[in-house]
């Protein structure tokens, strides 16, 4: 393994294992690990990096709870080609479109459409404020090669948003988005995730096949680092394509 065209900034506010599992995911996609070629140890990698044996491990732990690499008894580690099913992980709910694109899964936007709307009386709970009062919405189906997730965004008035800020359909990291248009630091999500037969609605812009497929729902309430409420997302996946993966630390 060559190494040497990849760097790791050990002044970056990026901690040192994420910078390696970026590097690793890299790897992933192209030949020879693409196809199946064992990876170097974490002695190997660790020397090549300059890092420490334990943060390679770590990285390498961040990769397995991923799904990307399997580990074989006396055989090695490799990439995980086995799997079609799109995992991510509850830690860290701001890296979703960067952890589809580590998996090879360039997500696409199917629809982006906004408006304005009075929505349901959970949102107006979630988001302390006043019922029929008009909030801005954001509606987005994404998908690899076919619709697999459909997500709607309420967005709180003291924002300021206007529609125009946020027709723009190439809009694919929203959160980082907002940071950046608005100035403001977003660090907390509190969130729940449920199983559920799909509406009407639902099944159709995700294109249903088999009536009987549930869908996992995820509800997002966002908060900046005031503490201040920012938005509440509710996001239907299809339960037969998505994996949620959660890494406890004590």
């Amino acid at each position: 393994m060559d190494l040497s065209q990849y760097y790791i900034d050990k002044e970056s506010k990026t901690p040192l294992y994420a910078q390696v599992e970026e590097i690793i995911s890299e790897l992933l996609i192209k030949e020879p690990y693409s196809l199946g070629e064992k990876l170097p140890n974490e002695l190997e990698i660790s020397k090549e990096l300059s890092v420490s044996r334990n943060t390679v491990r770590k990285a390498m732990y961040g990769l397995l709870s991923k799904n990307l690499i399997v580990r074989k008894k006396n055989r090695g580690t490799f990439k995980n080609i086995d799997d079609s099913r799109i995992r991510t992980t509850l830690n860290n709910w701001y890296s979703f479109n960067e952890d589809m694109k580590k998996q090879n899964r360039d997500f696409k936007i199917f629809e982006h459409s906004v408006s304005t709307c009075k929505p349901s009386s959970q949102v107006y709970e979630k988001l302390h404020i006043k019922p029929n009062k008009k909030i801005l919405r954001l509606l987005r189906i994404k998908g690899y090669l076919e619709p697999e997730l459909y997500v709607e965004s309420f967005f709180h008035p003291d924002l300021n948003l206007g529609e125009n800020e946020l027709k723009d359909g190439d809009i694919t990291q929203l959160y980082r988005f907002l940071e950046d248009k608005l100035e403001i630091k977003i660090v907390f999500s509190r969130e729940e995730i449920s199983a559920a037969m799909p509406s009407e609605e639902i099944k159709k812009h995700l294109k249903f096949k088999d009536e009987m497929t549930p869908i996992l729902v995820r509800k997002m309430l966002i908060h900046d680092e005031d503490g201040a409420k920012i938005a509440y997302s509710v996001g239907y996946y299809l339960a037969d394509k998505f994996v949620f993966n959660l890494n406890i630390s004590r």
